[in-house]
This record gives structure tokens, C-alpha cells and sequence, in this order.
């Protein structure tokens, strides 16, 4: 029988036990670190996903939709403010019609001429202000709603989802057709 040199390769194609070993490992790793990637991936799509969603129901709101218009483009061509509570706004339009936007049920409505509208979704609470310019052209808090040049809107909404984040809009609008 001959002799065999242990230090000579084998003539036969293959892997060792070892190196089958390593190439598993490094393997894992890859998938350990792709499978982490994925996964924030995934939770930050989702947040961008509902944060835009709540952000994007606040714009509807704000500035209206199509034919629809929102608070602040009601605002801006109201003649007066009629009636402001702290979660509704009366405004008296040019055509001398009511516009009311109050929130309900998680969601920001306007009535007009008996009909209301969805303006927009998961709102859990608008706040109204109103203000005018006193004679030195300093900004007050108006004392009554008829004498109102500039309101103020805050919008709290709420994001879907497991955490259920609270999202809030600021926005205001000058009288333009104030008397």
C-alpha cells in the first residue's frame, strides 16, 4: 500500500466540514443583519405611512378639497365670524350663508346650508381663536366674534396604528371681506 502525504490536497473536488461550517456562519450573519434592515424598514415606512395620512387630513381641512372648501379658505373670504366655541367656528360667508365647522366622532364636519360635509378624518379636536387689530395696529383677542379680523385654527389628529400618535396643525386666516 502506498504511503500518503496528509499535506498533499486531496484529488478529489469537494469542501471540508470546516469550511462548510464558516460558510453557514457567514450566512446567518448576512441574515441576521438583512432580516434587522427589513424590519426598520418596515416600522419606518409605517410611521411616515400614518404620519402623512393624519398631516395630509389636516391640509384637507385647512385649505378645503376640490370643490369643498376648508376652514382657512372659508375664513379668508368670510365677511364675519358669527359664533366661535372652543371646538366649533360660525363664519358667515359672501353669500350670507352659515359655514359651521365642529368636530364629531373623530372627525372635523362643516354645515352649510343644511348639508355636512366630511372636511376631515381622524380629528379628535379643533380649537378656534379669534382676533383684531386694536388702533395702535397691535393683534388683541377680540372681545366679540362680530368684531373678528383674524381666526386661528388648531387641529389635533390622530394617527392610526398601534401607538396611535397625536399629530396637532396650526393655521390662520385674515378676514379678507371683513367689513
Amino acid at each position: 500500500m502506498p504511503e500518503r502525504n496528509f499535506h498533499e490536497p486531496l484529488s478529489r473536488p469537494g469542501i471540508t466540514l470546516i469550511e462548510l461550517a464558516v460558510g453557514i456562519a457567514v450566512a446567518a450573519v448576512v441574515g441576521l443583519v438583512s432580516a434587522g434592515l427589513f424590519k426598520a424598514a418596515i416600522k419606518t415606512y409605517n410611521y411616515t405611512y400614518r404620519e402623512t395620512n393624519a398631516l395630509s387630513g389636516a391640509r384637507k381641512a385647512f385649505d378645503g378639497s376640490g370643490s369643498r372648501s376648508g376652514i382657512i379658505w372659508t375664513g379668508r373670504t368670510a365677511a364675519s365670524v358669527q359664533s366661535l366655541s372652543s371646538s366649533s367656528l360660525a363664519l358667515i360667508p359672501p353669500d350670507k350663508s352659515t359655514a359651521t365647522f365642529f368636530v364629531s366622532n373623530l372627525n372635523l364636519y362643516q354645515l352649510r346650508l343644511g348639508a355636512q360635509t366630511l372636511q376631515g378624518p381622524a380629528i379628535s379636536s379643533a380649537s378656534f381663536s379669534y382676533y383684531n387689530l386694536d388702533a395702535a395696529g397691535r393683534v388683541m383677542v377680540a372681545t366679540s366674534p362680530a368684531s373678528a379680523t383674524f381666526v386661528t385654527a388648531l387641529l389635533k389628529m390622530t394617527g392610526s396604528g398601534a401607538n396611535n400618535k397625536t399629530y396637532v396643525s396650526f393655521s390662520g386666516a385674515q378676514l379678507r371681506n371683513h367689513p
